[in-house]
């Protein structure tokens, strides 16, 4: 059981809603997530469901900006295709490793891909 002290200020975030996406700017968030409130790290989780053909690649950016320009990679997961969809990846990004937005892109070559991303973290201020 976790205690109330260490659930505290833990929060979900959504960076990209559940998308059945044919290409790769249909799964890739456009303004990115900012994360200036989070301390440690935030676990972030891609959910791919089914992929129609292909494959789908999914990134974490992070950026400056909030329209996520000049981003630089913090993780990346496995790629996921019709051999090991349905797939439900999470990584562990460091928010003090990063600049103030986070983002998602998911390479899809071929397409499409059900996909949804989302975080967990702690705020620093309770």
């Amino acid at each position: 059981m976790i205690s109330s002290a260490v659930a505290q200020g833990v929060t979900s975030l959504q960076l990209l809603a559940a998308v059945d996406a044919a290409d790769t700017a249909a799964a890739s968030t456009v303004t990115g997530l900012d994360i200036t409130e989070y301390e440690g790290f935030l676990i972030v989780t891609q959910n791919v469901g089914v992929v129609d053909a292909g494959s789908i690649t999914g990134t974490v950016i992070t950026s400056a900006s909030s329209d996520l320009s000049s981003p630089t990679t913090v993780g990346t997961f496995v790629a996921v295709t019709t051999s090991n969809d349905p797939n439900v990846q999470s990584i562990a990004i460091e928010c003090n490793e990063c600049q103030k937005y986070i983002g998602f892109v998911g390479t899809i070559v071929t397409g499409g891909a059900l996909v949804a991303v989302s975080a967990v973290g702690k705020k620093k201020y309770v």
